[in-house]
């Protein structure tokens, strides 16, 4: 199926971050606690930023003509990308973390 027109594009892109976020939480489904964050603003704006890239990096990509399955693997690519690279940032080097119970940060929400 051939997608042609750019803010279909866009939201073809969109709909491969949302499946993203959906990875998110079925990964999540593990966990012993609701994660904090997940309550706060700042989490859903992070969200529908990532969305907002699948779909964003698709339209870039592709402009006003692709093939679906594409612009669905571009748009789940893309957070999943995004996340995988602020995961691998080096940690503080120091004893912080040992006596402070961690907080919240855009990096902790990013590892699933």
């Amino acid at each position: 199926m051939v997608i042609e027109e750019a803010r279909f594009v866009f939201l073809a892109g969109c709909v491969g971050g949302i499946l993203a976020e959906v990875l998110h939480w079925w990964n999540l489904r593990t966990k012993r606690e609701f994660p904090s964050y997940a309550r706060s603003p700042g989490y859903w704006a992070i969200t529908a930023a990532m969305v907002l890239a699948g779909g964003i990096v698709c339209w870039f990509y592709f402009g006003d003509r692709v093939d679906g399955p594409v612009a669905l693997h571009i748009g789940i690519s893309t957070p999943i990308l995004l996340q995988k690279l602020l995961t691998s940032l080096p940690e503080q080097a120091g004893t912080r973390e040992l006596i402070e119970k961690p907080r919240a940060s855009l990096k902790s929400f990013f590892k699933w």
